[in-house]
């Protein structure tokens, strides 16, 4: 069979089932189509004024008060992490010894932590003159 022959049965075959296709569903349509887009457009309604409401309590100002900001106060900056701290690293625990150390009567051992921070810390390197 020539190619442009085996083009064109291929092409008429691929339009008879796509109309077929939409004749198909065209047919077997009933009205439950309309129920089901208007309870779609009423969850989005609903998720857009949820958003729109999200939107809105996030651009209001936030406002702390004294039982969190003196939380924060007592909080070292190696250990905040938008300061560039890490609450898990070793300067936090080292700065957070030595803080309960100066403000409690049960002064803490901090020797063992100041050791490993040390130890963690990359070697100075002496610059001769």
């Amino acid at each position: 069979m020539p190619v442009g022959t085996t083009i064109a049965i291929t092409a008429g075959a691929a339009a008879l089932f796509y109309l077929g296709g939409i004749a198909t569903g065209r047919a077997t349509v009933d009205d439950q189509a309309v129920p089901l887009v208007e309870a779609q457009t009423a969850q989005l309604d609903t998720l857009t004024d949820g958003m729109a409401d999200l939107v809105g309590r996030t651009q209001e100002p936030i406002t702390l008060d004294a039982e969190t900001r003196a939380a924060l106060a007592q909080t070292p900056p190696q250990c905040v992490t938008v300061l560039g701290g890490n609450p898990l690293s070793l300067a936090c625990a080292w700065a957070t010894c030595l803080q309960y150390g100066q403000s409690s009567a049960q002064r803490p051992e901090c020797r063992a932590v100041e050791a490993a921070y040390l130890a963690d810390l990359p070697a100075c390197v002496e610059v001769a003159p």
